[in-house]
C-alpha cells in the first residue's frame, strides 16, 4: 500500500515525491545523531541545574545524569560498530587483472566511482555496495558485487555495457540525490544487525532501523527505479544505443527464466545434495543455451515485454526501461558460446 502511493505521487507530484523521499533518508541521518546530540544537551541541562541560583535541583540532575549516561554508552556502541563487508569470493587482481584493468577503465571514464573490492557471489546480480567505515554513512568501502550467474548469461560486450551502466550510475557527476536514496536502500539495514548488535547500548540502533529500513525501501522504490532508467541511459555513453537495447533485454529475459526454470530446481535438488552446487552452477551456460534457443527465443521476450513491475522490486519492466532509451521493441540476440565467465574468470 506504502509503495503504490509513493507511486502515484512521483507520478503526479515529482517534486513533492523527492521531497518526501529526501526528508524521510534525512530521519536515518538525524537518528545517529541524536544519542551524541543528547550527550552534550545533557552536560549543559546539568551544568545548569547546579549553577541554578543558590540551590542545587537535584531531581533535574538526576534525570540528565540518567540521559546523559544511557546516551553515552548507545554512543560509544554505535561508534564501535562497523558493518559487516559484502560476503562472497573476493577477486584478486593478480588473478583477474582483465577484470580490474576493465573496471579501471570504465571508472576513468566516469570519473571516480572508486571501486575498493570487488567480490563473486552466487547470485543474478551487478550492484556496487556500500559500506559505511564510521557511524555515520559518509565514508565507505565500495565492493563491486559481481555475480557468477549474470557472468554466465552475457556475453563479453554485454558485460561491459551493464558494468558501464552501474559504474555510471555510481558516478559523482550524475543525479546525485537520486542515486544517494538509491545508495541508503542498502546502506540502513546494515545498522540493524541482530547478530553484532547484542549489547544493550546497541539495541535503540538495532531496533530503530530494523523498522526503519524496510519503511525506507518501500517509500523510495520510484526513486531507485527512476535511477536504474537514468543507468541506462549513462552506457549509451561507451556503448551503441542497440547494443544497450540488446544487453537490457538479454539481462531480463535471462533473469525471468532462471526464477521460473532455473532456480526452482536448482534449489530442489540442492536441498538433497549440497555436494552438486558447483556443478549445477557451472553447468548454467549450456541450461540457458538449450533453454532459450532460436525456436522460443521470441517467446520468452514476449513474455519479459509482458511482465508488469512487482511490487516491492526496485527494477523497472522491460517495456520501461526500452521506451527510456528511444526503443518501442525488445532485442536479443542468441546466446554466445563463451559467456563473460570464460573471460574475466579465465
Amino acid at each position: 500500500m506504502v509503495a503504490r502511493q509513493c507511486q502515484s505521487l512521483s507520478e503526479s507530484y515529482p517534486r513533492a515525491y523527492l521531497l518526501l523521499a529526501a526528508t524521510c533518508a534525512l530521519v536515518g541521518y538525524l537518528y545517529l545523531l541524536l544519542f551524541p546530540w543528547l550527550v552534550v544537551t545533557s552536560a549543559l541541562g546539568i551544568y545548569k541545574a547546579v549553577i541554578n541560583g543558590n540551590s542545587i535541583v537535584w531531581d533535574l540532575v538526576i534525570i540528565w545524569l540518567l540521559v546523559g549516561a544511557l546516551s553515552a554508552l548507545v554512543s560509544y556502541c554505535m561508534f564501535r560498530f562497523r558493518p559487516v563487508l559484502p560476503a562472497g569470493k573476493v577477486l584478486d587482481r593478480k588473478t583477474h587483472p582483465i577484470l580490474f584493468q576493465l573496471v579501471a577503465d570504465q571508472s576513468r571514464h566516469y570519473r571516480n566511482p572508486r571501486v575498493d573490492r570487488i567480490v563473486l557471489s552466487r547470485d543474478f546480480e551487478l550492484d556496487v555496495l556500500k559500506t559505511p567505515r564510521s557511524a555515520l554513512p559518509m565514508w565507505s568501502t565500495n565492493t563491486l558485487v559481481v555475480g557468477l550467474p549474470l557472468l554466465q548469461c552475457l556475453s563479453v560486450q554485454q558485460f561491459q555495457c551493464a558494468l558501464a551502466r552501474r559504474l555510471g550510475q555510481f558516478s559523482k557527476r550524475y543525479n546525485r540525490l537520486g542515486n544517494l536514496l538509491y545508495q541508503l536502500r542498502e546502506i540502513w539495514p546494515q545498522y540493524c544487525d541482530r547478530v553484532r548488535m547484542r549489547g544493550f547500548g546497541y539495541q535503540p540502533i538495532a531496533w530503530f532501523y530494523c523498522i526503519y529500513a524496510p519503511l525506507y525501501k518501500m517509500i523510495t522504490i520510484p526513486a531507485a527505479r527512476l535511477d536504474e532508467l537514468a543507468a541506462d541511459n549513462y552506457a549509451m555513453e561507451l556503448f551503441a544505443d542497440e547494443e544497450v537495447l540488446d544487453t537490457i533485454t538479454t539481462e531480463m529475459v535471462c533473469r525471468r527464466y532462471l526464477e521460473e526454470k532455473y532456480w526452482p530446481v536448482f534449489r530442489k535438488y540442492a536441498a538433497k545434495n549440497h555436494r552438486i552446487l558447483d556443478k549445477l552452477q557451472s553447468g548454467m551456460t549450456s541450461v540457458l543455451r538449450s533453454g532459450l534457443h532460436a525456436n522460443n527465443l521470441e517467446n520468452w521476450v514476449v513474455s519479459a515485454m509482458s511482465a508488469e513491475e512487482q511490487y516491492g522490486d526496485a527494477i523497472p519492466s522491460l517495456t520501461r526501461r526500452i521506451d527510456n532509451i528511444g526503443f518501442a521493441a525488445a532485442r536479443m540476440d542468441p546466446l554466445t558460446a563463451v559467456p563473460a565467465a570464460g573471460v574475466y574468470l579465465e
